[in-house]
């Protein structure tokens, strides 16, 4: 039986500060919003090997209205809702449990494609996930294509071959060029606000934690500038290759809460502009600590 989630009133209330067109919340440049505790449908599949709860579709808050689904068939990929998880203030994320890397023993993964496809070569990126201790894996990747033939990276973050760190990449072309690409940071197993600020055209990639900048030093320079974008994929990429194929990959393991995505740079100081609102909004919803303050509108 599918079922819509239903958000609790007090939840509506407190984002109602910060609906679209909120002058501190701009909506303009907002090409993906993503809530855990919105838009999702969910179904019973527990007597055919998956869960009481697989997601079997997401639906995007913005103007594009991208509609998220399991990327493959077999009804033990889904992802699964938690629908009240403590350490976010009683929020819903969606929990995968890939193995990372090529490991198709469990592949959740979800891909949506965007009603019209964007430039993505400067934007900001919000991810608010819980990454577990496995190495290679991959929350999210905004792409141009989405298999390994024609090129399936693009704006990605990821957990590398550490399992206490994670970096962000941005390739050029059709998402198989040329790359800008951070050193690994440190970033432990709990629930945190990902930020990640880039300029492809200068070649500038900024990587933040909960409003405080890491530091963030690259391995790869490069000014080619990405594809417009078609695809979000959530939980692995390369992901319109078949599962088993070695092109899709990185399977994520961890959790998933909300994904906003701007295609223009909204600002960089966590106490001033919208980019401090959408920062705010994250922080206080979730219960996480963190730099960002809520700033005036006057």
């Amino acid at each position: 039986m599918k079922k819509q989630i239903v958000t609790l009133t007090i939840k509506l209330l407190f984002l109602a500060g910060y609906s679209l067109g909120n002058e501190l919340f701009p909506d303009s440049d907002l090409q993906l919003w993503l809530a855990a505790d919105q838009g999702i449908t969910t179904k019973d599949n527990s007597a055919k090997g998956g869960s009481i709860n697989d997601v079997i579709s997401w639906i995007d808050k913005s103007k594009q209205k991208v509609k998220v689904v399991p990327a493959f068939e077999d009804i033990s990929t889904c992802p699964s809702l938690i629908e009240k998880i403590n350490e976010i203030n009683g929020y819903p994320a969606l929990k995968f449990e890939g193995k990372g890397s090529s490991n198709f023993e469990i592949t959740d993964a979800l891909i949506g494609k965007f009603k019209q496809p964007f430039d993505l070569n400067r934007g900001t990126v919000f991810l608010v996930a819980k990454m577990s201790s496995v190495p290679t894996i991959s929350p999210m990747t905004l792409s141009a294509t989405a298999d390994s033939k024609t090129g399936r990276g693009g704006l990605g973050i990821r957990r590398g071959g550490k399992s206490d760190s994670w970096f962000c990449v941005h390739y050029g072309g059709p998402g198989n060029g040329k790359k800008i690409q951070s050193q690994e940071s440190k970033l432990d197993t709990k629930f945190h606000i990902l930020t990640v600020i880039f300029d492809k055209h200068k070649s500038e990639l900024n990587m933040i934690v909960d409003g405080q900048e890491t530091g963030t030093e690259l391995r790869d320079n490069s000014t080619l500038p990405l594809d417009p974008i078609n695809y979000i994929q959530i939980g692995g990429h390369g992901i319109l290759d078949v599962a088993g194929d070695p092109g899709s990959e990185w399977f994520f393991n961890g959790f998933v809460a909300e994904i906003i995505v701007f295609d223009k740079i909204i600002g960089k100081d966590p106490k001033i502009g919208p980019y401090a609102a959408v920062g705010n909004y994250l922080q206080t919803k979730y219960g996480i600590s963190g730099k960002f303050s809520k700033p005036s509108s006057k």
